[in-house]
């Protein structure tokens, strides 16, 4: 049987997508997606906020027209990344996205403010 590393996620845009330098012109898109799901115990154990990266400048040019509260959907592999800080070794999980779209853009609220 062939190993499979494949993962999709529906969810919500947790804030503004960052952008981190890399040596050379490169650069990594890091954005963050809540995504809910079933049997949490509590309101908080009934979300995950998963971080998702993409060094790919096509992917990276249609994540420059997202914002906070954006449904989005991306397609990728679950990575699981080592470095050693002033701590000692460190790591992380994250989504490398292989496709990242933009499932829905919600209108914004309108002011339900009286004006006196």
């Amino acid at each position: 049987m062939k190993h499979v590393n494949e993962i999709v996620l529906v969810g919500r845009l947790s804030g503004e997508p960052e952008w981190r330098a890399l040596s050379g012109d490169d650069q990594v898109a890091v954005w963050r997606l809540i995504v809910e799901h079933r049997g949490g115990r509590s309101p908080q154990d009934s979300i995950d906020t998963i971080r998702c990266v993409t060094y790919d400048p096509a992917i990276q040019a249609g994540i420059r027209t997202w914002s906070h509260g954006d449904l989005i959907e991306v397609r990728g592999s679950l990575r699981h990344r080592f470095w050693r800080g002033p701590s000692g070794p460190r790591g992380l999980y994250e989504v490398e996205a292989a496709t990242a779209i933009l499932r829905l853009h919600p209108a914004p609220k309108e002011d339900t403010a009286v004006a006196t």
